[in-house]
């Protein structure tokens, strides 16, 4: 199967394989997968498209987020109608996905995802967007920043790739960064560290609105082996119920050290047509240092073969001291509509992962997720659960289709398993 098939909306030969719900998530996860080939991905097309659809995306149960979802099944629900264009002129784009859903008996409108973007020639791009941005390696969403919520509306920069004037040792450096601001009611995530205690807190007029949320990461290639990236989030700002400005003290900052390493002598092993390697430490501490600690760290695994692909990846999440919910603060964490900015189950779960790419029937194209987490979550108990998901995509002769389903069974000590799923499936018609 072609890079050309795996590519998301980006190019309009490769629409025809992603879910239109998701074309953003598939675009990142196939920037992984060209990483580890060693190739560029393909440029956007500048030819204009456009689509229709019908679909729809639910939930029910215990949390069960679709990795790689962009905030469907939790912050998006209901059935309906979608479109989907992009055209682009002179360096100029505009794109966007709009969804109409009906679900508990009204009718939601949702920019699920959009950008007006400027490229110069030399590479600099400038953007009004709220689209994925995975900041972050991992297979369940970068640890700052993954495609697992519904994004957030921002002011993007990045820069092209240089090396500094007289230093070609120091590699070849380029910068993303963005500002935005989260919604003004977020929900307190399922999955967040003392969910109880922070619900009381929200019902006693402690919790923060509409924080601003600003960052960025610098990101380093040494030859052709070897990225390094550096990025921090910072969240601040806002206001309480009484419209009074939030305190410095409510000030977050979470971080990111990662490497990126290609391994062309074990795909040569295992007859494969890329291989690479990630190691990574990132922390949220409840402050506004750049700190490591309290840290999760994440290594993983990817082998690329023609039409298939695996990863396999462990993060292990230090333990974590109560938080204080006495103090005005920003209660809902680093989330947007209930679902974590980074890692699917957020940044104090454990989680042990294999993910499989590979062909179906009808020139179709599948994707397995198996997870064991072992996270904080329903405090006091904690315990630990197995995560499942299976995404399948096809081209039809007017458009595509596809689906991903994911489930997941929490056992809590002495009482019986909780299950919990979502989904997402949408049929697309291409108008041009």
């Amino acid at each position: 199967m072609s890079r050309r098939l795996l590519l998301a909306s980006v190019s309009v030969a490769a629409m025809a394989q992603a879910p239109m719900l998701q074309d953003g998530a598939a675009a990142l996860r196939q920037a992984r997968l060209d990483w580890a080939l060693g190739q560029a991905p393909l440029e956007p097309s500048s030819l204009p498209s456009f689509e229709v659809g019908w679909g729809g995306a639910g939930s029910e149960g215990a949390y069960a987020p679709l990795v790689g979802g962009e905030g469907l099944g939790i912050g998006t629900l209901g059935w309906g109608l979608g479109l989907q264009g992009r055209v682009s002129r002179g360096g100029f784009s505009v794109s966007a996905t709009a969804l109409a859903l009906r679900t508990e008996g009204r009718t939601l409108g949702v920019l699920q995802r959009a950008a007006l973007a400027y490229r110069t020639e030399s590479g600099w791009r400038l953007a009004l967007e709220a689209a994925p941005l995975a900041w972050g390696a991992g297979l369940n969403g970068g640890d700052l920043l993954g495609d697992g919520a519904r994004s957030l509306p921002r002011l993007s920069l990045a820069t092209p790739e240089a090396a500094l004037t007289g230093l070609p040792l120091m590699g070849r450096w380029r910068l993303e960064a963005f500002a935005g601001r989260l919604e003004a009611d977020r929900p307190i995530p399922p999955w967040i560290v003392d969910r109880r205690a922070r619900l009381e807190a929200r019902a006693a007029g402690v919790d923060l609105q509409r924080p601003l949320l600003w960052g960025g990461l610098v990101r380093t290639t040494f030859g052709t082996r070897v990225e390094t990236a550096f990025g921090a989030l910072t969240m601040e700002g806002g206001r309480d119920a009484q419209g009074r400005p939030a305190p410095a003290a409510a000030t977050r900052t979470a971080t990111l050290v990662e490497m990126r390493i290609r391994i062309p002598e074990l795909a040569r092993l295992v007859r494969a047509r890329g291989a690479s390697a990630t190691l990574s430490r990132s922390a949220a501490p409840d402050g506004r240092s750049l700190a490591l600690a309290p840290g999760r760290t994440l290594g993983g695994l990817q082998l690329v073969w023609e039409g298939w692909d695996l990863g396999v990846e462990y993060a292990g999440a230090a333990p974590r001291a109560t938080i204080s919910t006495t103090e005005p603060s920003h209660l809902a964490g680093f989330s947007t509509h209930g679902d974590p900015l980074g890692p699917a189950f957020g940044p104090q779960a454990t989680t042990r992962t294999v993910e499989l790419g590979l062909p179906l029937f009808l020139e179709g194209q599948g994707r397995l997720r198996a997870m064991r987490v072992t996270a904080p979550l329903d405090p006091p108990s904690g315990g630990a659960f197995w995560f499942l998901q299976g995404e399948a995509q096809w081209r039809t002769p007017t458009g595509r289709a596809g689906a991903s389903v994911a489930t997941r069974r929490h056992d809590l000590p002495a009482a019986p398993g909780r299950w919990g799923w979502s989904f997402a499936a949408f049929q697309a018609f291409r108008v041009f």
